[in-house]
């Protein structure tokens, strides 16, 4: 899939790129070594270890995080005796006990006791052990892992921390009322696009378009991200009375939209943040995961029309739409907008270079 460095000529992917089987089965190794929002520090508060599936009825990759003391742990959820799933739910233990044959690991992931094993030569050797050197990055109190080897996003990630360096991430921790999951019948991509671009606000949003100065609307290109900043209609809902982003005073901003590659967004809020993980399925389903972190002392809005639990569902309509649109025989390939859909095609750039 070629897309051309010029917006001005160039054309948007194929609609056999959303169509195609064997198309979406190259995305794995993208996914695979890719960086990954698990959960935020303020979970280990009362679990020394939670088990995560990456990828979920996909990749199906078995993680555990675990804390011992201040230390944070990415270790595989696998047994190294059998291949037994070790931790099934969030628990407070000092120790990780298979219920298979007793082998037990300490949060590190290094062998605890191993029943059976005394004439058994050689070992416990590494390869016992749990502890697969998987990356784990604590950026501001959100835990991302990477199975794999592709850092590319920790450019990103840094660019970004020094644009935010005044939120009180401090202050921020899960809440998990207010974090939900959807699954939608449509491409992982055309997700991200719909998001990648505030073009359709004004005629999808009305909510949020009340809300925000559509005609101030920025779009921020960096390595293997992107930057969205929304001028506030109210100053009573911008971010912050002091400093700016993008040569924007931040008593203006309403709200910043981070998209990493390939498929994590950061939204910073006045209330808060919002994380949403776009997990891909099938080539026509995806799993939408709405991670809730407020600011202690704020709540996340529900309900109103320019609440992001509103904006979330009109937002899913019209991905669902276009799902169903290119498919149509008539449809191939688009033009974008040179003025408000460069976040889109410096998505389609990233992404075409990885299949």
């Amino acid at each position: 899939m070629k897309i051309d460095k010029n917006i001005e000529l160039a054309k948007t992917p194929p609609s056999s790129f959303y169509t195609s089987e064997s198309i979406f089965k190259k995305n794995k190794s993208t996914f695979e070594n890719s960086y990954q929002f698990v959960c935020h520090q303020t979970e280990l508060i009362k679990s020394t270890s939670i088990p995560i599936n990456l990828f979920k009825d996909w990749l199906d990759i078995p993680l555990l995080i675990t804390k011992e003391n201040d230390d944070i742990f990415c270790l595989s959820n696998v047994c190294t005796h059998r291949g037994n799933i070790l931790c099934d739910k969030k628990d407070h233990k000092n120790k990780l006990v298979c219920n298979y044959h007793g082998r037990s690991f300490n949060l590190n992931g290094s062998i605890n006791h191993a029943p059976g094993f005394k004439k058994t030569k050689n070992f416990p050797s590494k390869d016992d052990s749990i502890n697969k050197n998987i990356n784990l990055i604590n950026w501001n109190g959100l835990l991302f892992v990477n199975a794999g080897r592709n850092k590319s996003i920790l450019k990103a990630l840094n660019e970004i921390n020094e644009m935010v360096k005044w939120y009180p991430f401090e202050k921020i921790s899960y809440d998990k009322s207010a974090s939900k999951t959807y699954t939608i019948g449509a491409h992982w991509a055309l997700y991200c696009e719909n998001y990648l671009e505030g073009f359709h606000i004004s005629y999808v949003h009305e909510g949020l378009s009340s809300d925000i100065d559509n005609k101030s609307y920025q779009t921020v290109l960096l390595e293997h991200a992107v930057l969205q900043v929304a001028k506030s209609q109210n100053k009573t809902d911008s971010l912050c009375e002091i400093g700016e982003i993008n040569n924007i005073a931040l008593n203006e901003v309403y709200a910043l939209y981070f998209w990493l590659f390939p498929n994590i967004m950061i939204n910073f809020y006045k209330w808060g943040i919002s994380v949403n993980i776009i997990e891909p399925l099938e080539k026509e389903k995806t799993r939408i995961k709405f991670i809730s972190l407020p600011i202690k002392g704020y709540k996340q809005s529900f309900g109103e029309t320019n609440s992001v639990d509103h904006i979330e569902l009109e937002d899913q309509k019209v991905v669902i739409n276009v799902q169903n649109g290119i498919k149509s025989k008539f449809y191939d390939r688009g033009r974008y907008s040179a003025e408000y859909e460069k976040g889109t095609h410096h998505f389609h750039r990233i992404i075409s270079r990885y299949l």
